[in-house]
């Protein structure tokens, strides 16, 4: 059964800090080289469209918010299907129950373990980086994905620095990006990265168990050298992410269209 999703915003490079043990073998491994999908160009209606879910978030108005959501709201699970996806109901009910508005099975919005999920709508609304689908009609979804330009280089690198019955937390790349030795340093960059996928193995601020989360400002990345440095939270994204994805309906509008897990 899939989890629901108050997590995410732990995963998020937008929302929290990672571990301060992240999983990860400090060697050498095959630079992975990523493509990154087209930026979508978002118009003045997707514009408008943000700026009010930014609003309705950030003020915790869930009548505002309801008002985002399409009528043909899916929640899909690795673009499959989910058993937490009530077919027989409508797609605001979907949508609350996937944000912590409504207990699953439940008819009624009430009390949600950790819900509703306002940091992980905040993690989304924040985020200003959208693509296309290729295969997916007209739905802009965010963050921007990527896709491995050789997954058996990838697998090879994992079996590598991976420890077993462990994953590494991998992020790519959105465009050529400066490593420096220490979380904003001035000097020379340590080195220059293409748009690759590499570990993240820490953050600036580092996560502090108990405390709440405090978006990064910087990431400490494995180098296919097996050295570390560091790069600007911004410049990345997590190679496997969960999405929000928004369609545009016949009146012009923009609105919310579809959540797609990863586990």
């Amino acid at each position: 059964m899939c989890r629901l999703l108050a997590p995410l915003a732990v995963v998020s490079v937008l929302a929290a800090g990672l571990p301060a043990d992240a999983a990860v073998k400090r060697l050498p491994y095959p630079e992975i080289k990523v493509e990154v999908m087209p930026a979508y160009q978002p118009d003045a209606a997707f514009e408008v469209m943000r700026k009010a879910l930014a609003d309705a978030v950030a003020k915790k108005d869930t009548r505002a918010l309801f008002a985002l959501v399409g009528p043909s709201f899916m929640w899909t699970l690795q673009g499959g299907t989910t058993d937490r996806f009530d077919l027989g109901r409508d797609a605001l009910h979907n949508f609350k129950v996937l944000f912590g508005f409504r207990p699953f099975g439940a008819d009624a919005d009430g009390p949600v373990e950790n819900g509703p999920y306002w940091e992980t709508l905040a993690a989304f609304a924040e985020d200003p980086t959208f693509y296309q689908p290729s295969d997916a009609g007209n739905l802009v979804c965010g963050p921007i994905a990527a896709n491995l330009a050789n997954e058996a280089i990838y697998e090879q690198a994992q079996k590598k620095i991976e420890p077993a019955d462990e994953q590494a937390d991998w992020y790519f790349t959105l465009a050529p990006t400066p490593v420096t030795k220490a979380p904003g340093d001035t000097g020379a960059p340590v080195a220059k990265l293409g748009t690759v996928a590499l570990p993240v193995v820490g953050t600036m601020p580092p996560a502090q168990e108990g405390k709440p989360n405090v978006p990064p400002t910087h990431l400490e990345v494995l180098l296919p050298s097996g050295k570390t440095g560091w790069i600007a939270a911004g410049a990345a994204r997590p190679l496997a992410s969960e999405r929000l994805c928004y369609a545009k309906t016949p009146a012009g509008d923009w609105k919310i269209a579809a959540y797609d897990q990863i586990e």
